[in-house]
C-alpha cells in the first residue's frame, strides 16, 4: 500500500483568509472505486500560493488516508509537510522546510520514518509532484516528492502524457487534456491503481 504515499500527502491548517475550490478524483482498484482525491485550488493574495491534496481510501480491511500540503513564496518551494495515516495510526510523515544551513531540510517521523535520517537539499524547489495535479509539466525535467525528500525525473511520452519515475522505481503515468489533469495510473501491490477526475463534480 505504501505506493500511494506517492499521489497522496501531509495534512496541515490553512489560513482562514485563503480563498479554497476543490477538485474531486476518484481512486480505482480493479475497476471499484475504494475512495477520493480532493484537489484544494488555495491562491492568496500576494506572491504565495498553496498546493493541497486529501485522500481517502478503503481496501478490505485496510483504511487509509494521505495528505500533503506544499507552500510557495514568488514561485518558490518553502515548505512541504505530507502524511500517511493507516488505521487511524501515523504510519509515515515528511517535512520540508527552509534550513540556515542548506536551502531546504527534510525530517521524517512516524512508524515507517523514525528511522530514516534527515536529508539536506541545496537547490531551488519549482515543482513538486503535488503540483502535477495543478498544472501539466510542460517544459519541467524533474519534480519533488514531498514523501520521499528527493528529486523524480519527468518525461514527456505523448502529446498530455507523462511519466514520472519514484524513488522506489515505480512509475506513475499523468494524463492531461487541456492542461487538466484527466487521470493518474500506477501499480498498487499488483494492481493497476487509477485516479480519474470526477467531471460530475468539477
Amino acid at each position: 500500500m505504501k505506493v500511494l504515499g506517492s499521489l497522496f500527502f501531509g495534512l496541515t491548517m490553512l489560513a482562514s483568509s485563503i480563498c479554497q475550490a476543490q477538485t474531486l478524483y476518484d481512486v480505482i482498484v480493479a475497476g471499484r472505486t475504494i475512495g477520493s482525491l480532493r484537489v484544494f485550488d488555495d491562491k492568496a493574495a500576494d506572491n504565495s500560493e498553496t498546493h493541497r491534496i486529501e485522500s481517502d481510501f478503503k481496501i478490505m480491511f485496510y483504511k487509509g488516508k494521505y495528505a500533503t500540503q506544499t507552500n510557495y513564496v514568488q514561485g518558490k518551494l518553502v515548505s512541504a509537510t505530507c502524511s500517511h495515516h493507516v488505521n487511524g495510526d501515523l504510519k509515515e510523515k515528511t517535512q520540508t522546510k527552509s534550513s540556515t544551513k542548506s536551502l531546504y531540510e527534510v525530517l521524517f517521523s512516524g512508524e515507517d520514518g523514525e528511522d530514516k535520517p534527515r536529508i539536506e537539499l541545496n537547490a531551488p524547489i519549482k515543482s513538486t509532484i503535488t503540483g502535477l495535479y495543478y498544472k501539466e509539466p510542460v517544459n519541467v525535467n524533474e519534480v519533488y516528492s514531498e514523501r520521499y525528500g528527493k528529486m523524480c525525473s519527468v518525461k514527456k511520452l505523448s502529446e498530455g502524457k507523462y511519466g514520472v519515475v519514484l524513488p522506489d522505481g515505480k512509475q506513475g503515468i499523468y494524463l492531461y487534456k487541456n492542461g487538466l489533469c484527466q487521470e493518474v495510473n500506477t501499480d498498487l501491490a499488483g494492481f493497476k491503481l487509477r485516479i480519474v477526475l470526477n467531471e460530475k463534480r468539477l
